[in-house]
């Protein structure tokens, strides 16, 4: 599979030599089976002047398997954006395809902002038609970067804490039980409850959302 740097040129590429009649389909289809699982390609109808009437289609979807991404693809259909989360749509919809139908020219961005309570960061691609008036659809190529649900609220106490630092750190189990001075069962087993919290199959998923809430707690005390 190609990059999506790579990806993105190449669409350019295209793009710089279409024109006017140039539909969508002839600049995309040759690059579909290029696509990697983490990346998602779909044309934004944009000719309605009101940005809520622009219609949204799925054009190849993301390849993996997740039931978080499932549930976001339920609730993100092909629709106009009126129809789709109105937050989502008025932050990392509307001002960027506007700036791109304003420019008449490629745009490419790293976008992080939320969908359906979602964290989510992807870098986007948005090619506008080619031509002299105002663009009629646009054609967008993302790469997914990462996918957080919302953190669980649940109280934790100073032990915990600490022990998410350690993990977060790289200590192992036998490291952190010495440094707090309690047993190795001991840490295993709030260890055990913290991934039951985070609903986390294993010690390495769980470390990654504790990153993760890390991450999205900084950034709210941050804005």
């Amino acid at each position: 599979m190609s990059s999506f740097n790579s990806l993105s040129q190449g669409l350019i590429d295209v793009w710089l030599a279409s024109d006017e009649m140039t539909m969508p389909e002839s600049l995309y289809s040759g690059f579909i089976g290029s696509l990697s699982i983490k990346m998602a390609l779909s044309v934004v109808g944009t000719a309605h002047g009101d940005p809520y009437d622009w219609t949204f289609q799925r054009i190849k979807d993301f390849g993996f398997k997740s039931h978080l991404l499932g549930q976001l693809r339920l609730q993100f259909p092909d629709a106009t954006l009126r129809d789709l989360d109105r937050r989502f749509v008025d932050e990392a919809i509307i001002p960027a395809y506007s700036r791109c139908l304003q420019v008449g020219r490629p745009t490419l961005e790293l976008v992080r902002t939320k969908l359906l309570g979602v964290r989510i960061g992807y870098e986007r691609l948005i090619l506008p038609q080619k031509c002299e008036g105002r663009p009629s659809w646009c054609i967008s190529l993302v790469e997914g970067r990462f996918f957080i649900p919302p953190s669980k609220e649940a109280k934790t106490d100073m032990t915990d804490e600490n022990i998410i630092q350690l993990l977060i750190e790289g200590q192992t189990t036998r490291e952190i039980a010495e440094v707090l001075h309690l047993s190795p069962r001991t840490i295993e087993h709030r260890i055990d409850k913290l991934k039951a919290r985070f609903e986390a199959k294993n010690l390495v998923h769980l470390v990654a959302k504790l990153v993760a809430t890390q991450i999205g707690r900084r950034e709210t005390e941050n804005h």
